[in-house]
C-alpha cells in the first residue's frame, strides 16, 4: 500500500470518526440533560414545590376549596390562612430574606414562617423582576440552577448557594406583581 493511500485511509477514517461523534454527541447531551432534570426534580424539597403551587391564581385555589367536602377542608393544616395571605402581603418590606435581597421598589412584604416563604408586592414588570434577581443573586453569591422565564404574567427562578436553594416565583396577580421567595 502506498504512502498516499495510507494517508488517504487515515484521513477518511478520521473524518468518519469525527462525523460519528458529531452525530452521537447531541444524543449524549440530551441523555445528560434528562438525568440532570430527573435528579433536580427528585431532590426538590416540598417547600420549593409548595412555592411553585403558590403561584396559582386565587380563583383557582378558591374553586378547588369550594369543590371539596367540608370534612376535607376542616382537616387541612392551620397554616392554610397563610397561603391566601401570601397573595396580599402586609407590612414594611424587608431588605433581604435568608440571604436573598428584596427589590428596593417593594411596597409591602411579609414573612410566612409556617410556609418558609416571604412574599412582597412590587411596582415592576415580570421582566424587570427577572433582570433584578438574575443580577442581584449573582452579586450575592447565588448560582442559577433553573430559569423558567414565562410571559408578562409569571416566571420562576431557582438559585443555589452552598447547601441552600432559593426559589423565586414572580406572578402578576390581578394587575399586582407579587414575588414569592422560598429558601430551604
Amino acid at each position: 500500500m502506498s504512502r498516499l493511500s495510507k494517508y488517504s485511509l487515515l484521513l477518511v477514517s478520521t473524518v468518519f470518526v469525527l462525523a460519528c461523534n458529531a452525530i452521537t454527541q447531541p444524543f449524549r447531551d440530551a441523555q445528560e440533560a434528562v438525568g440532570t432534570v430527573q435528579s433536580i426534580a427528585s431532590e426538590q424539597p416540598l417547600a420549593t414545590l409548595e412555592a411553585l403551587a403558590s403561584a396559582m391564581p386565587m380563583e383557582t385555589l378558591q374553586s378547588i376549596a369550594t369543590s371539596l367536602p367540608v370534612e376535607t377542608l376542616q382537616a387541612l393544616p392551620s397554616s392554610l390562612p397563610d397561603v391566601t395571605n401570601m397573595f396580599d402581603p402586609q407590612g414594611e418590606p424587608a431588605d433581604e430574606y435568608k440571604g436573598v435581597p428584596i427589590m428596593p421598589e417593594a411596597t409591602a412584604g411579609q414573612d410566612f414562617t409556617a410556609n418558609s416563604t416571604y412574599s412582597f408586592k412590587v411596582e415592576a414588570t415580570v421582566e424587570e423582576a427577572q433582570d433584578y434577581y438574575n443580577d442581584a443573586m449573582a452579586a450575592a453569591g447565588w448560582s442559577p440552577m433553573i430559569s423558567m422565564p414565562g410571559d408578562a404574567n409569571s416566571a420562576i427562578l431557582v438559585f443555589q448557594k452552598d447547601s441552600s436553594i432559593a426559589t423565586i416565583t414572580i406572578s402578576n396577580i390581578d394587575g399586582a406583581l407579587i414575588v414569592f421567595i422560598t429558601v430551604v
